[in-house]
């Protein structure tokens, strides 16, 4: 399946045969995914940042996390597997046929049973998380990860600063957009490069932009 082309095949390959391989699952979901999507299948996370993920939320020995855009579930996976084993993947879409595409191999999954979804209008999913955290019902989250609709980034990555704790991570995906990011040309061009600009900006978090795969922001909440 091909990728983002922001490094180069042969770098690509490297980085993936010197890291620890995805679990068969994921392996599965992967191929699985090009069947079932065609060429949409390049919106799924892959191996690198897919691991990525795992690592970044068992480092930080996250117990929950909210996802915004399912597709077909790899990410929400790779989350499930970091997360503490009492931990919670919350993930937020409004697809119900990539989902249940997704459900059919979380439930292969060891970690299946972690994840939580949530299936509706994400801008009133987040309201609704918004008031449980307010009244007590739900914490926190540890961490958020931001991949649904483009021009909807600046809405989730606002409703982040009330969904997720002070100390915790926000990552946000495909910030480098291809590299149209460096000359943008049509309106989704822009429209990362405007988020990208107003995450640079927000005095908030500290963050870094990260190469990897179609590039994803890291930030902390201070």
């Amino acid at each position: 399946m091909s990728e983002f082309n922001i490094t180069s095949d042969e770098i690509e390959s490297y980085c993936k045969n010197h890291s620890t391989p995805p679990h068969p699952v994921q392996v599965d979901l992967t191929q699985a995914t090009l069947a079932f999507a065609g060429e949409a299948a390049r919106m799924q996370v892959g191996h690198l940042e897919g691991k990525f993920l795992t690592l970044l939320t068992r480092l930080m020995n996250a117990k929950t996390v909210v996802e915004f855009g399912t597709f077909t579930g790899y990410s929400a996976l790779a989350f499930a597997e970091g997360v503490t084993s009492d931990g919670r993947v919350t993930t937020l879409d409004r697809d119900p046929k990539a989902t249940s595409f997704a459900r059919e191999y979380w439930n292969q999954s060891p970690f299946g049973s972690k994840i939580e979804l949530l299936l509706g209008d994400g801008h009133q999913t987040v309201n609704t998380l918004a008031n449980e955290i307010a009244s007590g019902v739900r914490p926190q989250f540890d961490l958020a990860f931001i991949d649904a609709d483009k021009a909807g980034y600046p809405i989730y990555w606002e409703a982040c600063h009330k969904l997720v704790r002070k100390g915790g991570a926000i990552l946000v995906d495909n910030v480098l957009w291809s590299g149209a990011v460096l000359n943008p040309s049509d309106r989704s061009d822009f429209v990362i490069d405007h988020f990208n600009k107003l995450v640079k900006t927000d005095v908030r978090v500290e963050k870094i932009m990260l190469p990897i795969r179609d590039g994803i922001f890291l930030a902390q909440i201070i």
